[in-house]
C-alpha cells in the first residue's frame, strides 16, 4: 500500500490546475486525456480497460476514486476487457457507497453468482501497470484494490485446482521482485 492517508492533499492533475494545463499540454492524446479528467469531474472515476494481448491477459483499473471519494483505486484482471471494465464500474459504485474495502473482505453482487475478494496492491507495480493513473496522480502512487475472482467451482487462484485462467491472475499484493516470475513480472519489468 501507500504512504498516502485520506486526509492528504490529493496529488492529482485537477486539484492543482498549473499541473492540469502542463499535463495536458505534454501529451499528444490531449483527447483521450481530456476525457480522463471529465469523467472523473463528472462520475468520479474513469475506467480504463488494457487488452494484455499475446500471453497477457486483459486487465482493467480505476481512475479517479481517490481523488473524488477518498477511496483506493481498484483493478481486476484476466477476463474479458469489456466485460472487466464494466464489471469495475459496478465495484466502484459498491464501494462508493460503503461496501467493505479492508484486505480479505468478499465483494458480492458483482458478478452474478460470485464474490471477489479484495487484496491490497504493492506500491512497485503502480508504474508497470497503472500508466493512465500514474499520470493522473502525477507519478505519485496512491492505493490500490485488486478484486480477485473464483473460478466456476468458486475456487480461489491458490488452490490447486482452481482453473487454469483464475490461476493466471496476479497476487499483487506482493511486490514485483517477490512475486512468482511470469507474465505479470514480465510486463511490469517491460513498462
Amino acid at each position: 500500500m501507500t504512504d498516502l492517508t485520506a486526509t492528504a492533499p490529493c496529488p492529482c492533475v485537477l486539484c492543482d490546475p498549473a499541473a492540469s494545463a502542463t499535463f495536458l499540454a505534454r501529451r499528444q492524446r490531449r483527447k483521450q486525456w481530456g476525457s480522463v479528467m471529465a469523467h472523473v469531474q463528472e462520475h468520479g472515476w474513469h475506467v480504463v480497460g488494457v487488452g494484455g494481448g499475446g500471453d497477457v491477459p486483459d486487465w482493467a483499473f480505476t481512475v479517479g476514486l481517490w481523488h473524488s471519494h477518498r477511496i483506493p483505486e481498484i483493478a481486476m484482471f484476466g477476463l474479458e476487457v469489456l466485460g472487466l471494465m464494466h464489471w469495475i464500474g459496478d465495484a466502484a459504485t459498491l464501494l462508493r457507497d460503503g461496501a467493505p474495502r479492508e484486505p480479505g473482505s468478499l465483494l458480492p453482487d458483482v458478478i452474478e453468482d460470485y464474490q471477489l475478494r479484495i487484496e491490497p496492491v504493492d506500491n512497485s507495480w503502480f508504474r508497470a501497470l497503472f500508466g493512465t493513473a500514474g499520470g493522473f496522480y502525477r507519478r505519485t502512487p496512491v492505493p490500490f484494490l485488486q478484486l480477485v475472482w473464483p473460478d466456476r467451482e468458486h475456487r480461489w487462484p491458490a488452490d490447486e485446482q482452481a482453473s487454469r485462467g483464475c490461476r493466471a491472475q496476479p497476487a499483487l499484493q506482493l511486490p514485483v521482485d517477490r512475486h512468482p516470475q511470469g507474465v505479470w513480472t514480465e510486463e511490469a519489468a517491460w513498462r
